[in-house]
């Protein structure tokens, strides 16, 4: 049996994929995560993941698209979850004044959600 505050782990790769939506960067912060780690690459996947796994199979992925940057957690192996171009034009016409992140969400932030 389940103990009930136990979370399934859909639920927990859920929730850690929400602390950072896709979301726009700065060139700045982009740059600090190609030069963090080797970057990782898989065929089929715009940009690039930091290797370190944020939990699991969670990564962070940046991708460079007219000369605009963009990052989010995305599970590596499940494609339906990357950044994609058409990802992005809709997160661009649904934001088009979207702020910049410097950096990933803080540990407060992610609590007052």
């Amino acid at each position: 049996m389940r103990d009930a505050d136990q979370a399934s782990p859909t639920a927990v790769r859920a929730a850690v994929l929400a602390r950072l939506p896709l979301s726009r960067v700065s060139e700045a912060f982009f740059e600090d995560m190609l030069g963090v780690l080797p970057p990782g690459h898989m065929r089929g996947m715009p940009g690039f993941f930091v290797t370190e796994a944020v939990s699991d199979d969670v990564h962070a992925q940046f991708v460079s698209l007219g000369g605009r940057f963009y990052g989010a957690y995305v599970a590596l192996r499940d494609p339906a979850t990357w950044i994609s171009p058409a990802k992005i034009a809709v997160f661009d016409a649904a934001h088009p004044d979207a702020e910049e992140r410097a950096w990933y969400p803080r540990a407060y932030e992610e609590a007052a959600r």
